[in-house]
């Protein structure tokens, strides 16, 4: 093995010990009026009791280590009178997951064994009277919502299931020619988070590198970002090919924290993204779009400046990408269809000299739910600009970027790196 591939597998030991590794959760629940919560960490086969309390005014603050695939959490809440109710925020990897309005919208739902449907439950907000929650309690998200049926004297149950959110699914093709292949992909909520590597045994003379352009995923998103059941059919006329007569192999990763009305992305590119237009529609009666985020310029750290003192140098971490969000949604919240044109001089330029890209993603929803702060939409951009090293001398700029890049990035390198890294770089 090269000096340049022993450099590379000693990171990949790393990343794979920070993605296996478990990670601690917390939680804040109101009851009104008691709860007893537990936890278990075998996909509810057996349960602990974790903590309780009978003070509806005071949150019950939890933490849960060692977090992983398997972990839920139950909460056992009963009413005495007057009304009842439940609130709660789970904070994870540093994203908080609520008791949402509907609750179907979230990760907690009715356990299977309490006597009530989705259909029967009511909603307040955390602010609502009686309990005026925020003001007792700064650890409560205020997107969270108290959650009860119609009835008093009675008792439900809730569960929070990690499954979906602990860590990314990832998987491989890599013992027959990809192209061709279909990859299937589940998720309960919604698929939120893909990455995909075509042809990573590809080598480039005697060095070896992970091959291809930029967003060799871009049409796995395009297909299946949001949705909770996807087949793909590996397609090099679609993603290109990285070596041409070469048996190439196939590597994604994915996660599942998308919500019901899915997430839509898309993205300029190849060319500059300024001058250039887009249009997103949603279909269905009175289905409108609702902007979840726009980023002008992703690629300004990574990719090499076309003039001045410093071409060919790109910027790393002095420039930063422009988040013009507000822009899009001025111009297409509540549209049916909506036909926007990228204007540097409108939005600014984040990396002068930089040939820059454009990503957004938008969700179709009710009308009624174009202000509903309950259906914000966490995209994981870094994913976009997920790309392999095609030239020689680049090794540390894809350490750096590696490091700076999600978990579920990592999923995918470890993966790689252990099915395929003795043959790139023996």
């Amino acid at each position: 093995m090269t000096t340049r591939g022993i450099a590379l597998a000693t990171v990949l030991c790393s990343f794979l010990l920070d993605v296996t590794q478990s990670a601690t959760a917390y939680s804040t629940s109101n009851a009104d009026n008691i709860q007893t919560v537990y936890v278990s960490y075998d996909s509810g086969d057996t349960w602990a009791q974790l903590g309780d309390n009978s003070d509806w005014t005071v949150a019950l603050e939890l933490e849960i280590e060692g977090v992983n695939a398997a972990t839920r959490l139950r909460y056992v809440v009963a009413d005495v009178g007057v009304i009842g109710g439940f609130i709660a925020t789970i904070t994870y990897r540093g994203e908080e997951y609520v008791t949402t309005n509907p609750i179907g919208a979230g990760y907690f739902e009715v356990s299977k064994d309490s006597d009530v449907s989705d259909d029967d439950l009511v909603y307040h907000e955390a602010s609502s009277s009686p309990w005026y929650i925020l003001a007792k309690n700064e650890l409560m998200s205020d997107d969270a919502y108290w959650i009860w049926d119609a009835n008093i004297n009675n008792a439900i149950t809730f569960e929070f299931d990690f499954e979906e959110i602990a860590q990314p699914v990832t998987g491989a093709i890599y013992d027959e020619e990809a192209d061709g292949d279909t990859v299937s992909m589940t998720c309960k909520h919604g698929i939120n988070g893909i990455a995909a590597i075509y042809g990573a045994n590809c080598r480039k003379g005697d060095q070896g590198s992970l091959p291809g352009g930029e967003r060799q995923d871009g049409p796995m998103k395009e297909e299946c970002y949001g949705k909770t059941s996807c087949d793909y059919t590996i397609d090099h006329t679609e993603i290109g090919d990285p070596c041409s007569g070469t048996v190439k192999d196939f590597y994604y990763a994915y996660t599942c924290t998308g919500n019901k009305y899915g997430v839509n992305v898309g993205s300029l590119g190849i060319s500059e993204a300024s001058g250039q237009s887009f249009t997103i529609s949603c279909e269905g009666d009175d289905m409108v779009i609702k902007v979840a985020d726009a980023i002008y310029g992703l690629n300004c750290q990574i990719t090499p400046r076309v003039c001045g003192a410093y071409s060919g140098l790109a910027y790393g971490t002095s420039a930063s990408p422009l988040d013009v969000t507000s822009y899009v949604q001025d111009a297409c919240n509540g549209e049916s269809e909506c036909t926007y044109t990228v204007d540097h001089t409108v939005l600014g330029d984040p990396c002068s000299c930089v040939v820059k890209d454009f990503v957004y993603a938008y969700q179709c929803v009710p009308s009624e739910m174009i202000d509903d702060d309950s259906l914000k939409v966490k995209v994981d951009y870094n994913l976009m600009v997920a790309q392999g090293i095609q030239q020689e001398g680049q090794v540390n700029m894809m350490m750096k970027v590696f490091y700076q890049e999600s978990i579920l990035i990592k999923s995918l390198i470890v993966l790689v790196g252990l099915l395929s890294m003795y043959g790139l770089y023996q």
